[in-house]
């Protein structure tokens, strides 16, 4: 007997499965039809598949709800192992912002301690399937409830082919088909016991290890070689605009006191506002060779608004209007281009709009970042609408410079203060900077552009050649 689909039907997320294939679950995604496409490559190989379980003495997870008290942090004592120390990709454990627990607690949970050479992964959460091998550093530790980890038989596969081979794309799509399901990503120890793992001959791991560890070598050289070029920018524009920064004063008492006159009070009487570093800032930049003009001559200033509640407003209708928000950007983005969401244009009546060639500057969180919009929109009153008054101003030069540590400083200067820091409008449109000729703009706008550009080719190399060495890495290990 014969079954076809209904013409109407999209095939591409309708299936059929047979009832011999069912494996205690009825979800539909743990069957989706990419899975078996990897599991025929994993069959197909000429290496042999085996289960997770077979190839580890022990595969344990950590303590959760209350196992581990507030009073069992310490300042020094055992390595308590979170998700955020686990490198994804690179197999790992970061240990320069370790947090510890006591002795004492860290034997009340000791079936998940770990050693050198044991594997811990992710198991919750976006990073799920980031995998780190334990280095020599970490003489004994321990994880949290949201790791696993594995201590895996050498004779069999090496720890580190372990953590390759989950990193691949084939093992990392394999891995999340393990997840339980639910708003927060999560497999459980029972179903990561059942990963199907290849197992090539040890010269043959040890091959694609290194392989992979060449890759993700030449990836961080690139990737640093592109954080120095961006981390010039700041020397080099102080140097052309005839500015220096105060050096970094001690932390200690005597070097942070200082005395304030009465008559230099303005608004405020937190100490930090009167900072001699703040004034030491703005007393170079009125001493450049430069005009130096406020942000407000030569921008209009608001701040961004909000319809509420916002959830209330969100659309994905054809009229929708572009919603710009903090997750739309990244920290060396320049430009924003697109939107994750969109709001009805009755919620638009409550916001800003934002026009093409307008500047935004985060407001809050992670405040003072520019952005030049390639787009039009509305704002939310995280973001500050910075409108030119001008066109006779370089735009990449002013990204340049209100962008530049020179000019993060005096907007840290321009923080309300409090739990979280939002900038005070009426402080910002006070900043002061320094506008050099139109020439000048141009010179320095075009030379940051250039080390911008060969920043961002480096970064680009970096993740194709990655790529690459991936694809290559995972036809070593099928075989192919």
């Amino acid at each position: 007997m014969s079954f076809q689909f209904s013409a109407d039907l999209n095939t591409d997320k309708i299936f059929l499965i047979n009832h011999k294939n069912l494996e205690g679950r009825l979800d539909a995604e743990y069957y989706q039809p990419s899975h078996y496409r990897d599991i025929n490559l994993l069959v197909n190989s000429p290496y042999p598949l085996d289960k997770l379980d077979n190839v580890c003495t022990r595969i344990v997870d950590g303590p959760f709800g209350s196992a581990i008290k507030a009073e069992d942090y310490v300042e020094e004592g055992i390595p308590f192992i979170r998700v955020a120390d686990i490198t994804h990709g690179e197999g790992t454990i970061k240990t320069d912002n370790l947090i510890f627990i006591s002795n004492e607690a860290h034997q009340k949970i000791s079936r998940s301690k770990i050693v050198p050479g044991d594997v811990v992964i992710a198991k919750t959460g976006a990073t799920m399937g980031a995998a780190s091998v334990v280095p020599e550093s970490i003489v004994e530790a321990n994880i949290r409830g949201d790791l696993g980890a594995l201590t895996v038989i050498e004779k069999i596969c090496s720890p580190q082919y372990l953590i390759t081979y989950i990193n691949t794309e084939i093992g990392q799509r394999l891995f999340w088909r393990l997840d339980s399901g639910g708003t927060r990503g999560r497999v459980v120890i029972g179903n990561l016991k059942k990963y199907p793992i290849l197992i090539p001959p040890k010269e043959i791991q040890a091959e694609i290890v290194t392989r992979m560890g060449a890759a993700y070598e030449g990836k961080n050289q690139k990737e640093t070689e592109a954080q120095r070029l961006l981390d010039s920018i700041d020397a080099y524009l102080l140097d052309e605009l005839g500015i220096q920064l105060p050096e970094a004063k001690e932390n200690t008492v005597e070097k942070q006191v200082f005395i304030l006159q009465f008559k230099e009070l303005q608004s405020r009487l937190d100490p930090f506002f009167y900072k001699k570093e703040f004034k030491v800032i703005e007393m170079n930049i009125s001493k450049s060779p430069w005009k130096v003009v406020s942000l407000e001559e030569i921008f209009q200033i608001n701040r961004g608004g909000s319809p509420r509640p916002i959830n209330n407003y969100f659309t994905d209708e054809e009229d929708g209007i572009n919603w710009i928000k903090i997750g739309d950007t990244k920290n060396d983005d320049k430009y924003i281009y697109q939107t994750k969401q969109k709001i009805k244009p009755e919620g638009a009546k409550h916001s800003r709009k934002v026009s093409e060639g307008d500047f935004i500057l985060s407001n809050s969180m992670s405040f003072g970042r520019p952005y030049i919009m390639k787009i039009s929109g509305y704002i939310h009153d995280g973001w500050l609408l910075f409108k030119p008054k001008t066109t006779n101003i370089n735009k990449d030069y002013l990204h340049s410079i209100l962008s530049s540590q020179l000019i993060y400083k005096l907007f840290k200067k321009s923080t309300l203060g409090g739990v979280v820091d939002n900038l005070n409008i009426d402080l910002v449109k006070k900043v002061k900077i320094p506008l050099p000729s139109l020439n000048k703009q141009n010179e320095i706008a075009n030379h940051i552009t250039t080390i911008r550009n060969q920043a961002k080719q480096l970064q680009q190399q970096a993740k194709t050649e990655l790529a690459q060495a991936k694809q290559e890495v995972e036809q070593l290990i099928l075989g192919e």
